[in-house]
């Protein structure tokens, strides 16, 4: 009797168990589906059957996402995969499909899908095959799809903000670099004996080239500053340099109008501000510049004081005030003039963008009204803010304080309240220039020569290493000064200053560069470049580079002689015609021959070379072949060659003439030539030697002379093609067998 009671009762107990189990189960399941159901997004489980893609399993989250619901979308008949595919992404999904899908393993795809409203929406999908079937494909898919929408937005406006700021950079190269070339040789033939009548031409090309650059430079802050990508720098500098380089460019406007300019720096003693010095300089010229600019008499002032030395007890028994214990000082600036002043409403309308204090100011004094705009700006991103009195007839005021960090420093130099326009300092020392254009090259070779400096060019930065390396190797003195272009064939500046810091020869290396981006600055800062020349530069600048790398060895007058600028040109011209009757032809062959680096590095070339004897037309044919060599877009080879080829036969027909004239300029010298005896022979390959290594153009100007040596004319034609390297190997044979001849 008890056997059967205690079956009977395992029996109940059994499938009280199995009921307890099933409830469990049941309601872990509506758990796991309400979570489901709530996510934000839609789970699925698809059959692989292409083209169907059969849905088995949708979660509630479907309604949400693409408008449609469970029912239409799960069974036969139901809505087709591909029909809610945008028709773009159908082939790229089509592709990975046909692909083995990995078992067990997850794969992601981005794709669109079109709602039942008709909206697009971009969705992630994270997805993988949990069923095969026995042939190997898959049969059952599992995964999850979500709304990216609006991180795809973010992403293509990030994409759109990286190529707005690569176009602002680009552009700001391609202007700036032929201006470069404008306000070089008119800066060189204002140096020279002209005329007067073309002396007031020059004077006037450079003035409009810098106000176009003025321009340039405010457009590109602007729109800089409106997308919210004007990045600051927080590196050392010394207030005192800041202040010396706006004194230097702004002393010839004062002195052009006849104004006294008072300066003065509270000196901090054994320590540099560390914050972004450039932007600094380009709010104070901004400042400075509008003050000179509405000032017809009387007097710029134009100072610094400080206003709190950090939260500690000043210390120390000198009059220059000490920094407190957190190392932050506040810098009060000061710009203040006695010129035209402005009423109150007048004042209220001068930090707008593209508006003048009055409507008469465009047309009497010129400008885009971006100045005050952009210098406002630029002091409230530094934590500042730009405060401005006025009254009219009386002149105005316009002042700011900024807070910086500090580092000790053993400089104590400041600012004296009158000073000079610095005399053209004269050195002694050897520079390394690397840039790929022989414009540029003979730009700053002609001005360097003029203040004594002897100069080696190289034509891309893997020659450059290698001449750094080579004099490394045979022990020489290291150069003075390394110039180093950024933009070069072969190896770029970036690179090359790389390559030769890492040679430890101690030389600084000067980026030279027409994109002087304060985001480009802060590259080669990193890349070991502490100073940058920009392009264009003036003479002063030039000089403000050299004065902190080499010690003058005078000041004053030089009495060099210098080549007239319209001569420099003329040879510039007839060297262009001569050595680009085939320049065309050789950019075809090379891409057709697959050789994109040598087509690339052709028309970049001739780019550069046409817009440095003005030729714009065939510099924008060159620049857009250049262009489509780089991107690779060869729909429309043919036509822009075509138009390179046009544009390149016309100014070789416009210039054909120089080679008549050079020909018989030849003949006729020729016939008047009285051949040199040895003394002066060698005296002349004495004089020339040193300038041939320099690349010195005044060495033109011995031409005559190098004819009147006998077998001196492969000399003379190499140095009028203006080949200075092939020109000093020959002189080099040539004084040897002299030398010889006459021992």
């Amino acid at each position: 009797m008890k056997k059967p009671i205690k079956r009977i009762c395992l029996l109940l107990s059994n499938a009280f168990t199995k009921g307890k189990k099933q409830n469990a189960m049941e309601r872990m399941t509506a758990r796991i589906e309400a979570i489901i159901n709530n996510l934000p997004g839609m789970v699925f489980q698809q059959i692989y059957n292409p083209p169907e893609y059969t849905y088995v399993f949708v979660s509630e989250g479907c309604s949400e996402l693409i408008g449609y619901t469970q029912e239409e979308l799960i069974g036969n008949g139901s809505l087709k995969f591909f029909d809610m595919v945008h028709p773009d992404d159908i082939e790229p999904i089509e592709k990975l499909s046909a692909e083995t899908l990995p078992f067990g393993l997850p794969f992601e795809t981005t794709f669109r899908i079109m709602t039942r409203d008709g909206v697009e929406k971009w969705i992630w999908e994270r997805s993988r095959v949990i069923e095969k079937n026995p042939d190997g494909t898959p049969y059952l898919i599992e995964g999850y799809y979500t709304d990216v929408t609006e991180r795809r937005k973010l992403e293509a406006a990030e994409l759109a903000n990286r190529a707005k700021s690569e176009f602002l950079a680009a552009m700001s190269h391609e202007i700036r670099t032929p201006m470069n070339s404008i306000i070089g040789f008119a800066e060189l033939a204002l140096d020279s004996d002209a005329i007067t009548q073309v002396k007031d031409y020059l004077e006037k090309i450079t003035e409009s080239a810098r106000w176009l650059l003025h321009i340039i430079n405010d457009i590109l802050d602007i729109s800089k500053i409106e997308s919210g990508k004007m990045h600051f720098e927080s590196t050392p500098f010394n207030l005192h340099e800041v202040f010396t380089r706006c004194q230097s460019v702004i002393l010839p406007s004062i002195k052009e109008k006849n104004l006294d300019l008072r300066v003065y720096l509270e000196p901090i003693i054994g320590k540099k501000l560390v914050g972004d010095q450039v932007r600094l300089y380009q709010v104070l010229m901004n400042l400075l510049s509008n003050a000179v600019k509405f000032t017809d008499t009387g007097t710029v002032h134009f100072s610094s004081s400080v206003k709190n030395a950090g939260y500690g007890p000043l210390h120390g028994g000198s009059d220059a005030p000490a920094i407190g214990d957190r190392g932050l000082v506040t810098i009060y600036f000061e710009v203040k003039d006695s010129g035209i002043g402005m009423t109150q409403e007048q004042m209220q309308r001068i930090f707008d963008p593209f508006v003048q204090a009055d409507s008469s100011t465009t047309r009497n004094y010129g400008g885009t009204g971006l100045g005050l705009a952009i210098t406002k700006n630029i002091v409230e991103l530094m934590g500042g803010e730009l405060s401005a009195e006025s009254s009219p007839g009386a002149g105005s005021k316009f002042s700011f304080e900024l807070t910086f960090e500090t580092i000790e420093s053993s400089d104590e130099q400041y600012v004296r309240e009158d000073t000079l326009l610095p005399e053209k300092p004269y050195f002694d020392g050897l520079i390394l220039i690397c840039d790929d254009n022989p414009m540029n090259l003979e730009v700053i070779c002609e001005h360097l020569s003029r203040v004594g400096i002897r100069t080696e060019v190289a034509e891309n930065g893997e020659l450059g290493v290698e001449i750094v390396r080579k004099r490394l190797e045979k022990k020489e003195k290291p150069f003075d000064l390394i110039f180093m272009d950024m933009f070069m064939p072969v190896m770029d500046g970036m690179e090359a200053a790389t390559q030769i810091i890492e040679l430890d020869t101690g030389t600084p290396i000067v980026a030279m560069t027409a994109n002087v981006m304060a985001s480009e600055l802060e590259r080669y800062r990193k890349n070991g470049m502490d100073d940058c020349l920009g392009k264009p530069f003036t003479s002063q600048e030039l000089w403000s580079i050299l004065l902190k790398h080499l010690s003058p060895v005078e000041t004053g007058v030089m009495d060099d002689a210098e080549q007239d600028d319209d001569e420099m040109q003329k040879k510039l011209q007839f060297n262009f015609v001569k050595n680009n009757q085939t320049i065309h032809a050789n950019i075809a062959e090379a891409a057709a021959k697959g050789d994109t680096k040598l087509a690339h590095r052709l028309a970049h070339t001739l780019k550069g070379s046409a817009g440095m004897i003005g030729k714009t037309g065939l510099r924008s044919a060159a620049a857009e072949v250049e262009m489509l060599l780089k991107d690779g877009i060869a729909s429309v080879w043919d036509s822009k060659m075509n138009i390179l080829e046009a544009e390149l036969v016309s100014v070789l027909e416009e210039l054909k003439p120089l080679l008549g004239e050079s020909a018989a300029e030849g003949a006729e010298a020729q016939e008047e030539i009285i051949p040199l005896n040895a003394e002066q022979a060698l005296a002349l390959f004495e004089k020339l030697e040193p300038m041939l290594k320099n690349i010195n153009p005044e060495c033109l100007s011995l031409l005559s002379d190098i004819h009147a040596v006998p077998g001196g004319a492969e000399l003379a034609r190499q140095i009028e093609d203006l080949n200075f390297e092939a020109a000093a190997l020959i002189l080099a044979k040539l004084k040897k067998g002299w030398e010889m001849s006459n021992g």
